[in-house]
């Protein structure tokens, strides 16, 4: 395996006193920091890891939250959030050059040298598929590209294969890896060389962040991702057209068919972050106004003729209408929602009515609200929340008063 830092399990202190679990290491090439979070494998489960003491000869006593002690496995590892693991139950490694029989055959194999010595995954298999070796487990196998593997046939000897491709390639992936296994015949290339391999056939990889120096051509980075150019400038369009429909999009509603989830609202990031989208409430627009449609527009009338009133959440009784003011609402042009849904244009009226006079570090109370804003309780409590939303106001420490911000 390349050289990532982390950490292998090896056991699990007794409970202490304290909320946190201990768990006794070894550091993988220098271990990772405290403070930060981590990933254990298998199972894909987020941690953060509190504290890290030397314990001498390579192992260290960690401090762990949010994890039950029953995850943390001995043999299991450690290592970062930003590490592209995947968990499959099968991969394609790059062959060894030593024979392979024409039948598949029994093998255990491991993530590092120590990973799986205490056979977290049961015994696999591997069987030649064209240049390459085709390798199979029982159950969902931690794996990054460029890792070695140490494996035993079915003879008890070691085979140190290389992974090109967590997961079974389609059939158009796998005709390209086929056409370029001539040209690149060394069976354990760096992880640069592996990543490119996967660049080149899919068009995009999750990359650790060490291998994104160096620069790759025609292609750019977002977040994790290296997406090259072409495909990025299809997706870029794509992305807008969802945004563009009344309401925005969120990370549920950006999928594009074919590309991988996470990758595309990473790219929507880089797009806001570039102007060439808005956020509003987490939510993705075109930039301008947001989009609507007559019938968003008829609500927006509807609230507006409302006033300082506005509209009772509880009045609209249609599924349709009730979206069509939530659409409105992190669109940014009505406000509130819990109860009552306001203009902006009266909701600025009343915001002036119950701050007017008011200095930074000055308290409000709900009765001072209600005074102030004509004696309705309901429409006080609608405007304090909004106000605290937007950070105009914030609560004080027993919760009783509002101070101005």
């Amino acid at each position: 395996m390349p050289d990532y830092p982390g950490y292998q399990l090896k056991k699990t202190m007794p409970r202490g006193e304290g909320k946190q679990v201990e768990i006794l290491c070894r550091a993988l090439s220098g271990g990772l920091p405290a403070g930060g979070s981590a990933v254990l494998y298998p199972g894909g489960r987020e941690l953060r890891i509190r504290s890290v003491d030397s314990k001498g000869g390579g192992d260290f006593l960690l401090g762990v939250k949010g994890i039950p002690r029953q995850a943390l496995i001995p043999g299991s590892v450690i290592v970062s959030v930003s590490l592209p693991v995947e968990e499959s139950r099968e991969g394609l490694f790059l062959h060894d050059g030593e024979t392979v029989p024409a039948e598949s055959e029994s093998v255990r194999g491991g993530l590092c040298r120590e990973f799986n010595r205490e056979r977290l995954v049961g015994r696999g298999s591997f069987v030649r598929q064209g240049s390459f070796l085709a390798v199979r487990f029982p159950s969902p196998y931690p794996m990054v590209p460029g890792m070695q593997c140490s494996i035993l046939d079915a003879g008890g000897k070691p085979r140190k294969l290389t992974l090109l491709w967590p997961g079974r390639p389609s059939r158009d992936e796998m005709r390209k890896l086929e056409t370029d296994a001539p040209r690149r015949p060394n069976p354990h290339p760096d992880a640069r060389e592996v990543f490119g391999r996967i660049l080149h056939t899919r068009g995009y990889v999750r990359i650790p962040p060490e291998l994104l120096d160096g620069g790759w051509d025609g292609t750019m980075a977002a977040g994790g991702w290296l997406i090259r150019n072409t495909i990025a400038e299809g997706m870029r369009k794509k992305i807008l057209k969802l945004v563009s429909r009344p309401g925005g999009a969120d990370g549920n509603v950006l999928r594009i068919p074919d590309r991988p989830d996470a990758m595309v609202p990473v790219l929507a990031d880089d797009m806001a972050a570039a102007g060439e989208l808005v956020v509003r409430n987490g939510w993705f627009f075109p930039p301008g106004d947001p989009p609507l449609s007559p019938f968003h527009r008829g609500w927006l009338a509807r609230v507006a003729d409302c006033g300082e009133d506005g509209l009772r959440a509880s009045s609209v009784r249609s599924g349709a209408d009730s979206e069509a003011l939530e659409v409105l609402g992190r669109s940014g042009l009505l406000m509130g929602g819990t109860d009552l849904w306001f203009h902006p244009a009266s909701f600025a009226g009343l915001a002036d009515r119950l701050l007017s006079g008011l200095q930074e570090g000055d308290s409000i109370t709900m009765a001072d609200a209600r005074r102030r804003l004509g004696g309705n309780r309901l429409r006080s409590i609608e405007v304090l929340a909004i106000l605290e939303e937007t950070g105009q106001l914030h609560r004080s420490p027993h919760g009783q008063e509002r101070i101005v911000v």
